[in-house]
């Protein structure tokens, strides 16, 4: 789950009972000072604001999550490279419905299937399970009860398991198996930021050029570089700078452009958009920067943010932008959001 540090705060008990737990984990055993061939460190991570732990393989997405303020918590486990496949799904929440996301992980393709058929995004193959050292899963469906959500754990360490059920926390057996069981481990510390460079929010990125005289067209997404370029045959003809959504809430993947509209306005989130165009229905859209209830009315402080993820999972565009992508590109064209 994407959530920014700005989340409101858990219960003081669980947060208070997780860190107690996070040290019991810390000590489980000794790193060392390299893994053996065919296996991956399987890193932790903690959200203290919404309770979530999330496991990663990928360091990158390690430090991205670092320096978006979660609490890093050493090695989970040691996973093989090869063996049974451990699926990995997000549920989105919707807009405006007050609660949080949550990733689940399971090596049962049933329940991988009928989460999916409920809604939850699937993200792949997490990692991979094989060897003798169980993971245990405990869940308590209360862990962030002001934003009515709860989460998962998992532990190699059969004292922490323990701690957690006798503090209310659902026991539910074993979720897979590690080679090797989790260890403290230095790991990531935030980076001190630049303060951004200021973008002309209602200015065009560039010289925008003439579609109709162009075949093959396509939109390509980069959320690391919060940029959107316009392609011909897979060769970029025009680069805007963008705005995602905050915390990965834009949804990767291949999609197509259909809709679009001159104005909306949300009232769940106080802002609307001009020169709209759906690549998801009418829920994930190309937009201007925002705007009050009527049209040209845009935020000022919203502007100021483009170049950076501060959307709710929509792309936003300058305004000059978004009115050539709401003049210039065809539906039909695809989309795909790296």
């Amino acid at each position: 789950m994407r959530i920014s540090v700005s989340a409101r705060r858990p219960l003081a008990f669980v947060v208070a009972l997780l860190v107690v737990a996070a040290g019991a984990f810390a000590t489980t055993i000794s790193p060392t000072p390299a893994e053996a061939a065919g296996t991956q460190q399987m890193w932790r991570m903690y959200n203290p604001n919404s309770g979530e732990h999330f496991y990663t393989a990928n360091v990158a997405e390690r430090n991205q999550l670092c320096n978006a303020g979660w609490s890093p918590e050493g090695v989970g486990w040691v996973a093989p490279t090869g063996g049974v496949p451990v699926y990995r799904l997000y549920n989105n929440p919707k807009r405006g419905s007050g609660t949080v996301g949550d990733h689940h992980y399971t090596m049962n393709p049933y329940e991988r299937d009928m989460l999916i058929r409920a809604g939850w995004r699937y993200e792949g193959v997490g990692w991979r399970s094989g060897g003798r050292v169980p993971l245990y899963r405990q869940y308590n469906p209360h862990v962030n009860s002001k934003r009515h959500s709860g989460a998962h754990n998992y532990t190699t360490n059969y004292a922490e398991n323990a701690s957690l059920v006798r503090a209310g926390w659902r026991a539910e057996g074993v979720g897979w198996y590690a080679v090797r069981a989790g260890y403290k481990a230095k790991s990531c510390t935030p980076r001190k930021t630049s303060r951004p460079k200021t973008v002309n929010w209602r200015a065009a990125s560039g010289r925008q050029p003439n579609l109709s005289r162009y075949r093959g067209l396509g939109v390509v997404v980069n959320i690391s570089h919060q940029k959107v370029f316009i392609q011909s045959h897979g060769r970029t003809i025009y680069t805007m700078t963008a705005s995602t959504g905050m915390n990965n809430s834009t949804p990767r993947g291949r999609y197509t452009i259909r809709y679009r509209g001159t104005h909306f306005y949300n009232p769940s989130e106080r802002m609307g958009g001009d020169y709209w165009v759906g690549f998801i229905g009418t829920t994930y859209l190309f937009h201007s920067v925002p705007t009050g209830v009527s049209m040209g009315s845009y935020i000022p402080s919203e502007g100021a943010k483009l170049g950076r993820p501060a959307s709710h999972g929509c792309v936003r565009l300058s305004v000059s932008d978004a009115q050539w992508f709401y003049r210039s590109v065809p539906d039909g064209t695809p989309v795909t959001i790296l």
